[in-house]
């Protein structure tokens, strides 16, 4: 059994992004693909949030990419959304192909999204034992029966069989489905095998791994020459949008000292040795066990004398920190561990700018020259952001003062300071006297 990083099948098992579209050039929907050359497949009817869904192909007619965007309620505070918004998915199958997290990078920067922050992103590891020896199914069931406390996530969810053939346990899940990070373990063969699609690619990707030698019939090789059939399982993580970044720390023997946050962006995820670097910071965290240890009650003396225990009393556990720790996985030598923020909540929006908001985009939607528009985009986009913390020039981007000045030319005829110009708009805005 081999513990080699490099040989580790790990992999990206969902990856979905949030970006806005390019406000200055041609919107990128089906028909900008189309004629990029790609082959392009519309669904007739979008999603709950997006007006459009489609999906890019390959030459095979096989999906690479799934775009939603229009969203259906933009212009709406409560969605969160602005009109350039939009979610790009990559099929499952492209996940076990090649570098996919670097393909996502190049796609964005090709058609020249913005990129916002990792939507969702899961990353699994598949394996037939432990590092420590354990099987996982023998590790299951021992836990459900309360030998290993597990540390976080308190919230367990269990699913399995109870027959007079079978009595076992099959996934294991644990947080709350709004949690930032879920965890999950499960007999990923038998999902397989029970599934509707076969998913043959993951098949492939545990026969180069060296985890089974057939993957028609997941068996492999054992060292009396026969082929026995394994039951690969998985440990995953999803990790949801409001992860804002990473804190370093320290390994745990060495003093903790907090170091700089990194952000949350696809580059943490764009190489296998990345890959299995974040795995280890949430295994360290998310899937970690002690040993369920009792406190000897007979050794309770009250008054120095020693108390006789009954056998119907029920012996309390020893403090989770004072256990000893269940070790599953062996990481890597010197290696800093890194744990998870979540975002902060949003500021309180402010009734002033919510107006401001709403009359820039009636006003925008009232004309059809471009400059008009496109200046009006840039200060509403600018809004969402929070980047217009207030109307003075400290606080405006060179590029959005360029296109207030070209607003305040046509409304007003002059060109002064932007943040005098800006005022001027607000006010104009405010007293309705533009319409």
């Amino acid at each position: 059994m081999t513990h080699d990083k490099q040989t580790r099948c790990i992999n990206v098992d969902w990856l979905e992004v949030y970006c806005l579209e390019p406000f200055d050039q041609t919107p990128l929907d089906a028909d900008y693909f189309r004629r990029k050359g790609y082959l392009v497949k519309e669904r007739e009817y979008g999603t709950r949030v997006y007006n459009q869904m489609f999906e890019i192909l390959d030459n095979n007619l096989n999906p690479i990419m799934e775009v939603r965007r229009d969203p259906a309620s933009g212009d709406s505070s409560f969605s969160g959304l602005v009109p350039e918004s939009c979610h790009l998915r990559l099929p499952n199958w492209v996940l076990y192909q090649g570098n996919p997290v670097r393909s996502m990078m190049e796609f964005l920067v090709q058609h020249n999204y913005i990129f916002k922050r990792i939507f969702r992103i899961d990353i699994a590891l598949d394996f037939e034992y432990f590092d420590s020896g354990d099987k996982p199914a023998d590790f299951v069931r021992r836990y459900l029966r309360g030998k290993f406390r597990k540390i976080n996530q308190c919230n367990l969810t269990a699913h399995g069989e109870d027959n007079w053939k079978i009595h076992c346990w099959n996934s294991l899940s644990w947080g709350a489905r709004t949690s930032m990070i879920s965890t999950k373990l499960y007999n990923k063969t038998k999902e397989l095998e029970e599934g509707k699609t076969k998913k043959p690619y993951i098949r492939t990707a545990w026969m180069e791994a060296g985890l089974i030698d057939n993957p028609m019939t997941c068996e492999k090789m054992k060292e009396d020459g026969k082929m026995h059939k394994v039951d690969i399982w998985r440990l995953e993580f999803s990790i949801k949008s409001s992860l804002n970044g990473y804190v370093d720390y320290e390994m745990q023997n060495r003093k903790r000292v907090e170091k700089q946050r990194i952000p949350h962006t696809l580059s943490c995820y764009d190489t296998k040795d990345k890959l299995w670097q974040r795995y280890q910071d949430l295994v360290y965290h998310y899937f970690r066990f002690k040993h369920a240890e009792y406190i000897d009650l007979t050794q309770v003396y009250h008054g120095g004398v020693l108390e006789s225990v009954h056998s119907h009393y029920e012996k309390p556990l020893k403090r989770k920190d004072r256990c000893r720790d269940k070790r599953l996985f062996y990481f890597d030598n010197e290696h800093d561990f890194l744990t998870l923020s979540q975002c902060p909540p949003d500021a309180k929006r402010n009734r002033e700018d919510d107006i401001l908001e709403r009359r820039l985009r009636m006003y925008r939607d009232q004309h059809i020259e471009r400059d008009i528009r496109q200046a009006c985009d840039i200060i509403l986009q600018n809004i969402d952001l929070h980047k217009l913390v207030d109307y003075s020039p400290e606080h405006l981007t060179k590029e959005a003062r360029a296109l207030q000045i070209t607003l305040a030319r046509k409304l007003n005829g002059d060109v002064r300071d932007a943040a005098v110009i800006l005022n001027e708009i607000k006010k104009m805005l405010e007293e309705e006297t533009m319409y």
